[in-house]
């Protein structure tokens, strides 16, 4: 167990700190620490500085440790702040010693939080709060705030929670609800090479259709044989008859595929609204520490280290277990091209 003693007589043993001697708040202009008067641009008197580097080196080094150990919502990490406060030694400067672990430790938050595809509000709540806590810089923490939002609509999408859409213009039969309306490019395929036909792209609780002055269609769901995700902008379809098979570009193909997907399982009742989707699919929470330690936190294809997700390498579908020789890490982008494949 290790203890440190300064000439502030505070201590950090173990899990315990005792804090030194409240002071006065700094005066403006002065040190930070004490407020005595300071040359221009230093940030503390020559009495602190060096006592200052001392703290913060102690501190970082513990913060590390906890962050690993139990993390900055802990009642451990509490205890560190106790202890900090009392040096006297402002919090965002403490906090920017450990900025690198504290992002690693966040985009390992949002990569548990995404494992089962449900983000629930209590998860957003505690992301917030950790980004509270841990000081990082907004450019830094937006991405995963944006990422986890993404993530909470397509989970509401992916339990049967199906968006309906008031679409003018569009004719829809007695009891039909639209889902998704968004400009899109259907690509036909002919002896003089593609032809784009741009259009919009829809989809009800009956049919798929591509809305445009020529060329378009529709498809009953019942004549619907797959969707699938070829590019961030491409789309597949596969339909019993020609009429809507091929491939159409869209902003975004993920949302698109997901809602197509969805209207399917639900016309084919595989799946309730408000069901919880495939929870077996979920990965205990044991396999993804040790998963994202061996993969050291990085996709195993490109070596991204946002967007992050647990990947089945033999594909749940087929029969693959949840066992961390058969998970890997993987970007989003990845794990999409991979889809189900081996």
């Amino acid at each position: 167990m290790r203890t440190v003693t300064n000439s502030a007589n505070y201590q950090w043993s173990g899990g315990a700190h005792s804090m030194p001697p409240g002071g006065e708040s700094p005066r403006r202009g002065g040190c930070r620490r004490c407020g005595e008067r300071t040359k221009l641009f230093r940030t503390y008197c020559p009495n602190c500085q060096p006592f200052v580097r001392r703290i913060l080196a102690e501190y970082a080094d513990a913060a590390k440790q906890v962050l690993d150990r139990s993390g900055p919502l802990s009642p451990e990490w509490d205890n560190l702040q106790r202890w900090l406060s009392g040096s006297g030694v402002p919090p965002e400067e403490a906090t920017s010693t450990i900025a690198r672990e504290a992002s690693a430790w966040l985009n390992r938050l949002v990569v548990d939080i995404c494992a089962d595809g449900i983000v629930t509000d209590r998860e957003m709540h505690t992301f917030t709060r950790a980004t509270a806590i841990l000081n990082l810089p907004d450019r830094q923490v937006a991405p995963l705030r944006q990422q986890l939002a993404r993530e909470q609509t397509l989970g509401t999408i992916r339990q049967g929670a199906l968006p309906n859409i008031a679409v003018s213009g569009l004719h829809l039969h007695s009891g039909e609800i639209c889902h998704m309306i968004v400009g899109a490019t259907r690509w036909r395929d002919l002896k003089s090479g593609p032809q784009a036909t741009p259009g919009q792209f829809g989809v009800t609780n009956r049919r798929v259709l591509f809305i445009a002055p020529q060329h378009g269609g529709e498809v009953p769901l019942s004549k619907l044989q797959r969707v699938s995700y070829f590019d961030p902008r491409t789309i597949l379809l596969e339909a019993t008859s020609r009429s809507l098979s091929g491939r159409f570009t869209v902003e975004d193909a993920e949302y698109a595929v997901l809602i197509v997907d969805i209207a399917l399982r639900i016309d084919r009742r595989q799946l309730f609204p408000g069901q919880a989707g495939q929870r077996s699919r979920h990965v205990p929470p044991h396999v993804r520490n040790a998963v994202f330690q061996r993969d050291g936190g990085r996709c195993q294809q490109c070596s991204a280290t946002e967007y992050l997700e647990f990947d089945h390498i033999i594909p749940h579908s087929m029969g693959g277990s949840n066992d961390a020789n058969n998970i890997q890490l993987l970007c989003r982008r990845c794990n999409l091209a991979k889809g189900a494949r081996i």
